[in-house]
């Protein structure tokens, strides 16, 4: 047996052992970012979150002036004395008149007030909860993007050396004068071209990996972000609610519109009130000459005409439009939901049979088919470019399982925010291989 045949066979029986696909998923960094950790990263110390909560603030200080009480209004006259350095004068007794004038608006703009202001914090605070899933469905996006260039990486770095000692048994073999010139030529191209590939996902990773950086806390520019890691299983299709009615109520964009056509509601009974703007008691004592009196009164405005109409009917057409507003979401909501569940079903059926890890499975197989062309190539009966062909199908087919599974995973992270839950403290469990598939 010459040594190129032994060498080959030492190819095939190192390069023909399935790897662990965890560790070509991740490059063993000293730091590995799991998603659980992105998503704590982002509710802690993300800025819009930070930005969105400032606003629930802002909207309960408003809350706290609408609640507030008018100050009394103090006054004090003196009548029938002379100027300053004037002479006093004759058969006038001095007047002097001490008043406190209490605002009584509030017993009739105060509740609508503070009914408006209440609903802008509910909204408020609902904005800040969808803010707070939007910026976690965008990390997750940013995650699985890393992920899934890691894998492209890994994938294409083990093809290129796998093709390295291909070329190197090729060179081995034409020395030897066994095989022809044209098979080391064209194993030398495509180990080059797929070299040239894993240099352009290098830079896609570096990309994907910078990206991902905007939602950790600590990074900065002169910080790597560490390597994602992946549950290599599906995640579980969760079931929804009993009624959809019940997703949309738990949903923070419904609520929030709701929210928003329960203030214009409010807004529009402020306005109406504002038609008596000034309303106050007034109490107080008159004094003249040596005797002391009480002065007592009500004031208001003679409302022969209104001018807050034009406020009143601008709060009418407000609540119209989030009334508007509110079915518009609802249906969307109601659709983003259907689209979830349906998405994330066919997903999960097809990724849970891809992830099948006995020898019939989807990558056993792959790894299966790229180690028999080999060996048929080392006995001369296949040509090379099938072997080639099976190496192509063999990455092929790592990338289009990992990008199934990610898929899935980002379909079941959807529907979970789709379904109104929390997106931060919901679990998400890797399915059993053992359960019955969809």
């Amino acid at each position: 047996m010459s040594r190129s045949f032994v060498f080959l066979g030492l190819v095939v029986a190192v390069l023909g052992q399935p790897q662990s696909v965890r560790a070509q998923v991740s490059d063993a960094p000293a730091r590995q970012l799991t998603l659980r950790a992105l998503l704590d990263s982002v509710r802690a110390s993300h800025p819009l979150v930070a930005a969105a909560e400032s606003r629930v603030r802002a909207a309960e200080g408003s809350r706290v002036t609408a609640r507030a009480l008018g100050n009394p209004v103090l006054s004090y006259q003196v009548d029938q004395t002379p100027f300053p350095g004037g002479r006093p004068l004759r058969d006038m007794e001095r007047e002097s008149m001490t008043t406190a004038t209490f605002p009584l608006e509030w017993l009739y703009q105060r509740g609508p007030r503070a009914a408006r202001a209440s609903a802008e914090v509910r909204a408020a605070q609902a904005d800040a909860a969808q803010m707070r899933q939007r910026i976690g469905l965008d990390a997750a996006a940013a995650y699985y993007r890393a992920a899934f260039a890691q894998v492209q990486v890994a994938t294409t770095h083990d093809l290129v050396r796998w093709l390295d000692t291909l070329v190197t048994y090729n060179r081995s073999r034409v020395k030897e004068g066994a095989a022809a010139e044209a098979d080391l030529i064209r194993s030398e191209l495509e180990r080059d071209r797929m070299s040239a590939e894993a240099a352009l996902q290098s830079a896609e990773l570096a990309v994907a990996r910078a990206a991902l950086g905007a939602f950790v806390s600590e990074a900065r520019a002169s910080v790597q972000v560490p390597s994602v890691v992946i549950e290599e299983l599906p995640l579980a299709l969760r079931t929804l609610g009993t009624t959809p009615a019940l997703s949309l109520d738990a949903r923070p964009d419904v609520r929030a519109a709701r929210e928003r056509l329960a203030a214009s509601r409010a807004s529009i009974a402020a306005e109406r009130s504002m038609f008596v703007r000034q309303l106050g008691a007034t109490i107080g004592t008159m004094q003249t000459g040596g005797t002391t009196s009480m002065i007592a009164g009500i004031s208001m405005p003679l409302p022969l005409f209104d001018p807050n109409r034009g406020e009143t009917q601008r709060a009418s057409a407000e609540r119209d439009a989030a009334g508007f507003e509110l079915a518009a979401q609802e249906r969307s909501a109601t659709a983003e939901l259907r689209g979830a569940y349906d998405a994330a079903a066919i997903l999960t059926a097809r990724s849970t049979i891809l992830a099948r890890r006995d020898s019939a499975g989807f990558l056993a197989r792959a790894e299966e088919s790229r180690r028999i062309a080999l060996g048929a190539y080392r006995e001369g009966a296949v040509p090379l470019f099938q072997v080639i062909d099976a190496a192509r199908a063999w990455a092929d087919a790592r990338l289009t399982f990992y990008r199934t599974l990610f898929a899935q995973h980002q379909s079941i992270v959807t529907l979970i925010v789709a379904d109104g839950q929390d997106l931060f403290t919901t679990s998400l469990t890797p399915v059993s291989l053992g359960e019955n598939r969809r």
